[in-house]
This record gives structure tokens, sequence and C-alpha cells, in this order.
């Protein structure tokens, strides 16, 4: 008995009929088929064993003992029945011996019908198919009884031919039902007919000698003639020459199995196994799907430990093994389906495949010349499709074998591949490393382009990504219209870039274009990975532009895509599970982790974690690359989102770092900004990044403006777009400038107010961000330098913007000395010229001649001029004319009559009643009017007591406030009531009103509210009188304790305050007390505890001790608020600046007045002078 069924000599006729069933050949629709009664005969099963279905010869012996007829023909003996005993009884009988309600349905039955089948046809008048079929799930089948079912039953079908007991009234049978069938069955004969057309056809469960099989065969072969597909007839049929010459006749192609079951000796068993065994054929048959591709397994997974160990170090050894496994990776690269991005299983199974052994110099160096090219090769290849780095030593190997001019085994093309690779590479090496490979594989790129016509496109492409990551536009317009290649994804990849560019109409023409040329061959070619693979991410991206235009309703991708692990949302998908995972384990790194045991933890920071994945930064840039992915499209992200949060991994370089926030950000309040340019962050970048920044952001503003200034609606908005970012970046990065690089900057700034293209409102808080923040990185003395240009500045009136309190308004508060400058004295003319009398349109004037009044600038004329300005020609002295600043201000400004404006501000701001004191705008005049330098306006005593009695007893007001808005208003004013009662009414307070009954009402007031400046104001209560020290250093202590950093900064100086005027005991323990806080080292908080410390000690307050401890702590205190060891996105990196600005301001004033000059406490300020934010390096400069 044969065992191998692939030794049949029907054997190519069977892998045939797999290939159409399983539709793998493009010319045909499939199979289908027809069964018969053999099929169910054996197949069948019931409780009694012995018992079988008949077949057409058993029919035939009982109708021919009821008829007592010699014919066994059953058609002429079943139309003999019928015409004497009527057709209810041959009804009758064919139900009396099938019994078809005590059979049922076997595997075998359920085994056909999960075959792909086009349709199933069936001569059989029992319903073991239909009630087999409920069982299966895929595919689901509609059954047709009756020829009124065609219309409604959906393909595959199980098809009635000859109906169904107890369901039709018509069954098959004799031979007038045969001749007339084609009249009484035309649309089963239409259907029949359809079907054989357009498939193949198997015949299972027939015999040659079959009246069913002759019938239907002779049907095919008269009606359809040359039409008809092929038949297959399948069974264990046992042909001899003449029958299967016979077959093969008529255009059937028998398939027949006899020789496989032909150890069986009973007839029906032989079919049994000869239809399972077909069926398991098919099965098996079932080609592999394009996408069920896998790269091979090429470790050892039977070598012990020690073989293994061998292998890596014996050279030679691991020279032949990777010699032997060149044909499986030359056999995966050569089958590989072709997606576009390879799916992540398979691309994790690529990056470890070649790794048993490692491929490392010492083993390629034992190699053949020959099988060393051929191997460098495949690692290209499958580093291509992983997006992985390429190591130094690697790249060196690489390079001598990538050059076209020194042939070796590789084609030239392969060559190329190899010296492009390379230079994509380039991207993750260091520059001196990077630059050598660079310009060798550039030069060969560009002579390979007749060998590689892509190649020019390709080299063109890398350098748009570089010169895009480097934010040089300009050259990114050139690299764009160097990319001619007609192929679609070559049209994706170019429409990203003119994102990046803002040209979105001529990307959505080009994404379009690619769509419709991969639609038509996809459908020229269904079964190419290639094509869908790419047709997939063209869908996604066109649908992405619809998005952007609201052009499209929202539409589900095709189920192929995912089928066929082409589908794009899945690889989106895995790209921000990588990102989060890597921020995840980021974050765990930086904390502990408790453990279960009491006092113990670990510590995750010194924990060693490896990983074989792909870095985020290659997974997203790889994706992106090979697509053409824009990060953002005219308003919707693409990959924005997970650009910004992959901004923030560790480990990336800064260029791609900055390259990631400033593509993903669309405004310069977007997270990514706040974020990556943080303060502390800024403060640790090296000063190349900031020279990098700093130049690239001045190339790109130039840039867009004027992309701006043309007003083209297709780049409008996205100019205006990457203005914002863009000069907000350089604002942020502009406090680690050189005071030169300050001055050059903040020169620029003033320049872009002077021109239209920045008079956008959405530019306001970046151009004044960018002034600000340049400002400050120039030294007070030396802000002379650019007081013209602040001062040039259009102020909102000169240039016709309403909107006067957000236009930027750089006010240069150090002018300087006054020198003979006439553009300078005209310029101030001009601004004076600008104030309006009586008008709050004067406030932005004002402001830039506050600091000129106050250091004594402007000369008497222009003193004169602007009282006549603000006041008018003709004052009136009894009311206070509108600045639009707070009214305390009116006491710096110019005035024909100094006293009486005088009385009349303290009237405004001493003689309030009722709800007009408690205005927001009041309370703040009459704060800072306390505080102001050179005015210092405090109430009298009657004044100081019933504004006391007047806000003392305010509290918020008890009221439902779902969203918190009316707290926090009440919380406000609260905070203000506190500084006015602090800082004006109760020092104003005489000794002896300062009572007891005050103390309390004003312990109260400190208790229901939230206003922590409540506590200076104690400090006058205890100077006044000692019975109140006691109580006062239990406020005091309380808010050094607490976790409030306002409250801390307030006890700090409210315990100055009573310094100030008094020694006690308690006043000693406090100061000691205070010291020890700043031992603590705690960030929160310390800089107001050292500023306090700091007037301490230039008071003389502190103690010979207290400044010995202070010197054993401020290097510590400087060192620990490093940049470096501070989160930037924690609590501490608000103050840290602001820490070490008043640490070195002590180091400063105790180095100076000290005779020992302290080694550290110099370090401290020879570091502060080099210290990355001007808060801190200007100290000792502005102090000076």
């Amino acid at each position: 008995m044969m065992k191998d069924i692939s030794a049949l000599p029907d054997y190519a006729a069977l892998k045939k009929l797999a290939l159409t069933l399983w539709q793998q050949d493009s010319a045909y629709h499939g199979a289908a088929v027809m069964v018969g009664a053999g099929f169910s005969r054996s197949a069948a099963s019931t409780g009694d064993v012995t018992k079988k279905l008949p077949l057409w010869n058993d029919f035939s012996k009982t109708l021919s003992a009821e008829l007592d007829s010699d014919s066994m023909d059953p058609l002429r003996l079943a139309e003999e029945y019928c015409a004497y005993f009527g057709r209810q009884a041959l009804h009758d009988l064919i139900k009396k011996e099938l019994n078809d309600p005590a059979w049922t349905p076997g595997d075998l039955h359920k085994s056909l019908l999960e075959l792909p089948w086009s349709e199933v046809l069936t001569t059989n008048w029992d319903t073991l198919l239909e009630r087999a079929s409920t069982e299966v799930h895929q595919p689901v089948y509609s059954v047709v009884s009756k020829q009124e079912d065609l219309s409604s039953a959906r393909s595959p079908r199980i098809v009635k031919l000859h109906g169904t007991i107890d369901k039709t009234q018509d069954l098959v049978f004799t031979q007038e039902d045969y001749r007339k069938y084609p009249q009484h069955h035309a649309a089963f004969v239409n259907f029949a007919r359809q079907v054989f057309i357009e498939n193949e056809l198997c015949l299972l469960g027939f015999s040659g000698d079959d009246p069913n099989f002759i019938q239907w065969a002779g049907w095919v072969r008269d009606h359809l003639a040359m039409h008809a597909r092929r038949i297959y007839l399948v069974g264990a049929l046992g042909l001899n020459s003449a029958k299967r010459k016979y077959l093969e006749s008529i255009n059937v192609a028998p398939i027949d199995l006899g020789d496989l079951v032909a150890a069986y000796d009973e007839r029906d068993i032989r079919h049994l196994e000869a239809t399972r065994i077909f069926i398991q054929a098919l099965k098996d048959l079932k080609p592999k799907q394009a996408w069920e591709w896998a790269p091979a397994q090429l470790h050892s997974t039977t070598a012990t430990g020690t073989e293994a160990s061998r292998a890596n170090q014996d050279a030679s050894r691991a020279a032949k093994l990777l010699e032997e496994r060149l044909p499986s990776l030359e056999k995966d690269r050569s089958s590989y389906p072709g997606w576009l991005v390879c799916p992540y299983p398979e691309r994790f199974e690529l990056q470890g495949q070649i790794a048993d052994p490692w491929p490392t110099p010492k083993n390629l160096s034992a190699m053949d010349e020959n099988y060393k090219a051929k191997l460098l090769y495949e690692i290209t290849w499958n580093y291509q499709v992983t997006y992985e780095a390429i190591p130094s030593w690697l790249a060196n190997e690489l390079l001598l074998v990538c050059d076209p001019d020194k042939p070796c085994i590789l084609t030239k093309k392969q060559q190329l591949e190899i010296a492009l690779l390379l230079l994509k590479n380039t991207r993750w090496m260091d520059s001196p490393e990077a630059e050598h490979i660079f310009q060798v594989t550039n030069a060969i790129l560009r002579k390979g382009k007749r060998y590689w016509p892509e190649s020019s496109d390709e080299l063109t492409y890398h350098n748009a990504l570089a010169v895009r990551d480097r934010f040089d536009y300009a050259a990114l317009e050139q690299c764009v219209e160097k990319i001619t290649s007609s192929d679609p994804v070559w049209k994706l990849r170019k429409a990203a870039l003119l994102a990046e560019l803002g040209s979105f109409g001529d990307g959505e023409t080009l994404i379009a274009e690619a769509y419709k040329e991969l639609l038509v061959q996809y459908r020229n070619d269904r079964n190419s990975i290639h094509v869908l693979s790419r047709l997939a991410w063209a869908h996604w991206l066109m649908r992405g532009v619809d998005m952007s235009s609201f052009s499209e309703d929202f539409k589900a991708f095709p189920s192929s895509y995912r089928d066929s692990k082409c589908d794009p949302w899945n690889h989106v998908e895995y790209i921000r599970e990588r990102i989060a995972k890597g921020l995840d384990k980021q974050e765990k790194e930086r904390a502990i982790e408790p453990l279960f045991e009491p006092g113990c933890y670990r510590d995750n920071a010194n924990t060693l974690s490896f990983s074989n994945e792909l870095h985020p930064l290659f997974l997203l840039e790889g994706v992106s690359g090979a697509v053409g992915i824009p990060l953002r499209w005219n308003g919707v992200s693409f990959l924005g989102e997970q650009a910004a949060r992959l901004a923030e991994l560790e480990g990336i370089d800064n260029v791609h770092r900055f390259a990631l926030a400033i593509r993903s950000a669309n405004s310069d309040t977007s997270d990514v900004l706040k974020n990556i340019f943080s303060r502390i962050r800024v403060a640790c970048y090296s000063d190349d990044d900031v020279v990098f920044l700093l130049n690239q952001c001045t190339r790109a503003i130039n840039y867009w403006a004027e992309k701006w200034r043309e007003k083209s609606t297709s780049v409008a908005h996205i100019a205006i777009e990457r203005l914002r970012v863009f000069v907000e970046v350089m604002a942020r990065v502009s406090v680690r400038a050189t005071p030169e690089k300050a001055k050059e900057i903040f020169r620029f700034t003033m320049s872009l107010g002077k021109r239209s293209e920045f008079h956008h409102f959405w530019l306001f808080d970046p151009v004044n961000h960018l002034a600000n923040f340049s400002l400050e990185s120039i030294p007070e003395s030396q802000q002379y330098d650019v007081l013209l240009d602040a001062l040039s500045f259009p102020l909102s009136n000169e240039i016709g913007v309403n909107d006067r309190k957000e236009w930027p308004n750089p006010v240069v508060k150090y002018p300087g000395k006054r020198k003979q400058d006439s553009a300078l004295d005209r310029r101030i003319d001009e601004i004076i010229d600008l104030i309006a009398p009586c008008s709050s349109q004067s406030a932005p004037a004002l402001m830039r001649l506050l600091p000129l009044i106050e250091k004594c600038f402007l000369t008497d004329l222009e003193l004169k001029k602007i009282a006549e300005k603000v006041w008018g020609s003709d004052p009136d002295i009894h009311a206070l004319p509108e600045t639009g600043l707070l009214r305390y201000v009116l006491l710096e400004l110019p005035a024909p009559e100094s006293f009486a404006v005088k009385v009349l501000v303290r009237r405004y701001l001493f003689e309030a009643k009722g709800a007009n004191l408690l205005s927001r705008e009041l309370l703040t005049d009459i704060a800072n009017a306390a505080q102001a330098k050179n005015i210092n306006e405090l109430p009298s005593a009657d004044q100081a007591v019933d504004y006391f009695e007047q806000l003392i007893v305010w509290r918020p007001k008890k009221k439902g406030d779902m969203f918190g808005f009316s707290q926090h208003e009440e919380n406000r004013t609260a905070e203000l009531i506190g500084k006015v009662l602090a800082r004006s009414v109760v020092p104003s307070l005489p000794k002896e009103r300062l009572t007891e009954d005050r103390f309390q009402s004003l312990c109260a007031f400190y208790s229901d509210n939230e206003a922590p400046a409540v506590l200076v104001a104690f400090s006058y209560f205890v100077v006044a009188n000692e019975k109140f020290s006691e109580r006062v250093e239990r406020l005091i202590r309380q808010g050094f304790q607490s976790g409030s950093e306002s409250r801390l900064a307030y006890a700090s100086y409210a315990l100055l305050i009573w310094r100030n005027q008094n020694e006690s005991p308690a006043l000693d323990r406090l100061i000691l007390r205070l010291i020890y806080l700043i031992g603590e080292n705690r960030i929160k908080g310390l800089s107001a505890l050292l500023w306090t410390v700091d007037q301490m000690y230039c008071k003389n307050y502190l103690s010979d001790e207290n400044v010995e401890s202070l010197v054993e702590i401020l290097p510590v205190i400087f060192d620990n608020s490093d940049y470096r060891k501070i989160s930037p996105s924690g609590r501490e990196s608000v103050s840290v600046s602001f820490v070490r600005a008043a640490c070195v301001r002590l180091v400063g004033n105790i180095v100076r007045n000290s005779q020992n000059q302290n080694g550290e406490l110099l370090r401290i300020l020879e570091d502060a002078k080099h210290d990355a934010l001007p808060e801190v390096r200007f100290v000792e400069i502005n102090n000076a």
C-alpha cells in the first residue's frame, strides 16, 4: 500500500485543485464541490452500526424487488415505480429507505464544510450537510432548498439540486425528472452553469457509474463545451486505464486515492479513509500566506553552554557557522513579503537573528572574502528592516565593501545599498566619526546613480531629514525640489517634507496621487503584500489629510490591512506603547520602592536593566522616515503626541530631542516646549546646544517671517504657528546667552517689533518673552547699550495695536548714565509725546519712562513735559488723572504741584470707606505704596486705626462654588488685605493702639483667612509690648514648620522686622532656629530664608557661631542645588536658581567682610560667574 500521497499519479491534479480552492491563482474565482451519496454513506453515523445509507445500487435492488423486474437501471426502475404506484409512493419509499432523522453528520461533514468552497452543491436528498453547517462558523453557509431561495441566499451556499426530504415537493429521481430538469429547474440550471464556468468543480462521493455523475457530467459537456473549467472526480475510484481515458475525454480529471487505502478490504471503509485523506491533503496543501512570513530561527537549540561559548571564542568555527547560515539569511530576504514597515514581532525576531555566533570583527576576519561580503549584505538588509543603529565596528566593516569602484561578489546596487545604510546611520553617530562616513558614502552614492537610479533620491531624502532636524527650511526647500521619483512611496515621503514647509496643498496632491496609483496596482495584484502595505499607509495618510479639511466622513479601514499585518494603526499604537513604557521605566528608575520590612527600600536608580527592544527614537524615526509620516498636518496630529512624549525620554541626543519637541509643538504654549525648554533643562544644556538653538532659531524665524509676510493662504497658518514656537524657544534659551550675544538677541527682538508681520496677537507673548529673557542676560551695568533699542520698540498706539496690555513693552530698568545722543533725545521726546492726558492709553509710554525718572536720567525739560502730558495744560489738582497705572505711581511721576498731588493721592489711598476699601485695585495700590522705593507712603495714625477696624472684620463669603472661582477670588482678596495690614496699616499704628484686643483680632483674621503676610504684622505688636513675645515667637515657629513656602518666607521676614527693632532671648532662639532650618538644606522656601539671613548678616545680627554654621552649610547648599540634580518637573525646580542666587549673595557678603578667605566660599563665587542662569551669574556683578 502506498503511504506517501505525493507519490500518487494524480497528485499534480490534487495540488492544482488545492491551489484553486485556497484562491492562490488569480485566474480563478475558487473551487466548488458537488457532494454525492457516497460521501454521506461514508461520513454519517447512526445508533445501529450495521446500517448504511443507501446508494443507487441499493435503491435499484429495492425497486426491482417491488416491481419484480430484472432491470438494474435505477432511473428506469424509478420511472416504472412512479408510473405504477404513483409519485407519492416513490417519495415514501425514499423517505423510508433514507430515514434521514436517524442519521447524524460526522466529523467529515464538518471538515469538508470548513474548507473555503465557493459553493457546495449536492444531489443528496438527506439534510446531513445542512445540519453539519450549523456547527461551522467560518465560513457561514446559506442553505438553498428551493429555487426561490437563490435570490435571498448569500455565498457560500449549500444548494440542494435534487430536492430535500420533507422540505420540497419534488425529488429528482426518475428518467423523466432528469429529462425535464432544465425546464422545471431552470434557476438551478443557470446557477450551476455559472458555478461551473467560474470555478473548478470537485465531485466527492460519486463513482464513475453514478447516474448523478453521468447526468451532470454529460450536461456540462453538452451545454458548456469549452467554457467549463476542469471537473475533478475524487475518491477511492480504482480506475483502470480505459476508465481513466474515458474520464479524461469528457474533461474530468480523476484523483484516484485507491492505492492509499488498498489495505482496507471493506469498500465503505476504503471510501471513508480516502475521503479523510483527501480533506486532510487539501488542508495540508493550504499555501502559506505571504503575511505569515517569519525569519528563520538560527539559534542553536541543542548546543550546550560550553559549545556555544566555544563557537564564539573559536573564530574559525564561528566563521564556518556564519557561512552555513548564509542560505537561510538569503532566503529570508528574498522571501520577505515587502512590508513597507515590518510588523513588530517579525522585526523583533530579525533583531536577534544573527547572534549565534556574533559576527564580530574577529569572526568576520576568519571568513572567506566572498562569504564575508555576502554576510555583510544580509546584515545590512537586517538593519534596514529593523531600524537599529549600526555599531562603530560594524560600520568600519561595511565601509570596506560599499564602494562599487572596488568590485566584490556583491552587485553594485547591493554595495550602494550598504553605503546608503551607513549614510543613514550617521544621524546616530558621534560627530567626528559621522563626518568621515558621511563624506565617504555621500561621494559613493553621488557616483552610483547609474547603477541604482533611486540612490539619488535616497541621498537627497537623507539630507532633507538632516536639515529638517536643524530647522534649515531654506535648504529643505531645495532638497524637496530634487526628489523627482514617481514611485508612490516617494510621493508620500515628499509630501511629509512639504508638510514641514507648510505646503499642505502640494502635499495633499502627492498623497492623493500615490493613493490612486496604489489602488490601481492593488487591483491588478491583490496578493501583493508589497502593494497592500503601501496602500494601507497611503490610505491612512489620506484619511488624516481629509480630517484636516473635514472633507470626508470617517470610514473604517478594510479588514485586509489587519489580516495582512499591514494596518498602520498597529504600528502607531506600538510606537505609543513603547514610548509610554520607556517613560514609565524612566520614572520608576528615579523613584525608590518601599519594601515591606520597616525602614527598608530599593533604590531603582542603582538597578541595571537590559532590553533587546529597539529604542523608541529609532522606532519612530524609522517608521516615519520609511513611510513619510509628518508629525503634524495642518492641525491633525499623526505622530505629534508620540514625538512630544518621546522628547522627554533620557538617552536621546539633544539635536533630536530639540527636533522632536519643536516639530511636535503647535504653539508657544505647548506643553512639550514647557518641558523640554524649562528653565532647569535649559540650564543643563551644553554651550554647543545653546549656540545651535540660538543660531537655528534665528534662521527659522527669518524664514517663517518671510513666509508670513507673503500672506500666502496656503502657508499663512503654519507660518504664524512656527513663528510662535521658534520665538518662544529662542526666548527660553536666551537666558544662556553671553552679554554680547544677549544684546544681539535683544536688538533682533526689537527689530521684530518694527515688522508688520509680528503685529499679530498670537506673537505678542513669545516676542515679549524674547525681549524680557534676553534682557535678563545683560548685566545691569551694560543695559545702557540697548536702551535706545528698547525705547525704539514701537508702542502699541504707534502701530495701531488695540490690545495695549498684551503688546510687548520692553523696559530697561537700569539706563546708566545719560550720554550725549541725539537719537536717544529724539526717541525720548517721541515717547513723551505719546502720553495722552487723563488716558489709560498712556500706560505703555509711562512704563518705559518710569525707570528713567527713578534713575534721574531725564532732563528737567523732559520732566516738565511729562508733567504737562499727564496732568494736561490746565491741571485739575482736585482729581487724579487716569494713566492706566496704579494711582500711587503718580507720586513718582513729575507733577505741576507735588504737594497737592501727594495730598490727592493720600486721600485716595487712605480715606476709602466700606466696599471701596475692599477693591483689589485699591488694596494693591496701598500695599505697593508702602514698599515702593522713594515713596514709602503710609497712612496716618488715625487712618491706620480706621483701616484696621474695617479690614480686620473681613471674612470670605460662605456660598456654594462648584468650580472654585469665587473661592479663588476670595483668597486673592484675603492675601491683599494681609499685605495691606502687614505693610501699611499695622506699621502705622501708634504703640498705644497696638492693644491686646487688636492682637486677638489679628490672630482671628490670621486663623480664618489664607493670608500669611499677616505674620509680619505681629512683629510690630511685640516691638511695642514684650507681653506679646511668647505668642509671636510661637507664631513664627509655626511658620517655620509650615509646608507653605509663602508662610515660611513671611515668618522669616517677620523675624527680621522684629530684630530690626529689638534684641531679646526669644529673638536669639528664633535666629538659631532659622540657621538650623537653613542647615536642613530643604530647597523649598530656602531662598527666602537665605535672603533674611543675608539681611541679618549685613546688619550684624548674627553671632559668630551663626556665621560659622553658615560657612559650613553654604557650600553644601550650593552644590546640592546644582541644576543637574534637580528634577525639571519637580517643585524644587521653581526656586532652585533663587536659592543659588541667595547663596551667592550671602557668600559674597561674608567673603568681603571676612579676613580669612575660605576656599569653598571662593569656589562658590567663581562658579557663580559661569552659572547657566543670569539671576545667579550676575549676582556679584549687579551688587558691585
